[in-house]
């Protein structure tokens, strides 16, 4: 057998052992494009969930200023998952082309008209939660963001159980001292929930580069 031959003999082998692994990059390669955007979908929905409870408790607080009313717009702007928000875009435009004393009006009459009680929600993210053993094959970068956000969404699960603590005691016997300050607490916790669920919004957001 000549030389030739046995350089093709060589390859044609070189070749089946390196198709597998060849075939395994490429699917590996697919499987990541495809949870990438599948998480990627799951966390969109949630920020916009996030976004929209930082802005109820604003509006509960008479807090809402333009600097506020410009984030929330912005996030539904760059939303393009399953809700419609053209109707709360609309309503959030028209308030931005007020004065900053005529929002800072309407946001003091609407919270001394609101008297609803302010319940802090808990967000799940099953596909996040179900692929956490295989965030090994993101990149890096990618994989920090994501455990990022799933610690960030666990520290608001605790602040919702804190406040649903604080609001249960309310309804018990206290005395002024002691119910000032359980009100307090409870007012704190959903402080600490806004201010995190912006947090956690803008991490959502920054994953768009990589997906």
């Amino acid at each position: 057998m000549d030389g030739e031959k046995v350089l093709l003999l060589l390859l044609g082998w070189l070749m089946g052992l390196a198709a597998p692994a060849i075939t395994d990059g490429i699917k590996r390669r697919r499987e990541n494009a495809l949870g990438r955007a599948a998480i990627f979908g799951e966390l969109r929905e949630v920020a916009h969930k996030l976004a929209l409870a930082a802005h109820r408790i604003y509006m509960h607080q008479g807090t809402v200023d333009r600097q506020k009313l410009e984030w929330i717009t912005g996030v539904l702007e760059r939303y393009a998952g399953v809700h419609d928000s053209q109707r709360l875009l609309e309503n959030f435009r028209k308030q931005l082309s007020w004065t900053d004393p005529e929002i800072a009006a309407a946001a003091k009459v609407v919270a001394a008209g609101d008297s609803r009680g302010l319940v802090l929600q808990k967000y799940a993210v099953p596909l996040l939660d179900g692929r956490v053993n295989a965030l090994w094959s993101f990149d890096s970068s990618f994989t920090r963001q994501l455990l990022e956000i799933r610690a960030s969404i666990e520290l608001l699960t605790d602040l919702v159980e804190r406040s649903r603590y604080y609001s249960g005691l309310t309804f018990g016997k206290l005395e002024d001292g002691n119910y000032d300050a359980v009100v307090s607490n409870f007012k704190q916790c959903c402080d600490e929930y806004a201010e995190r669920a912006v947090q956690v919004v803008t991490r959502i957001e920054d994953l768009r580069v990589h997906v």
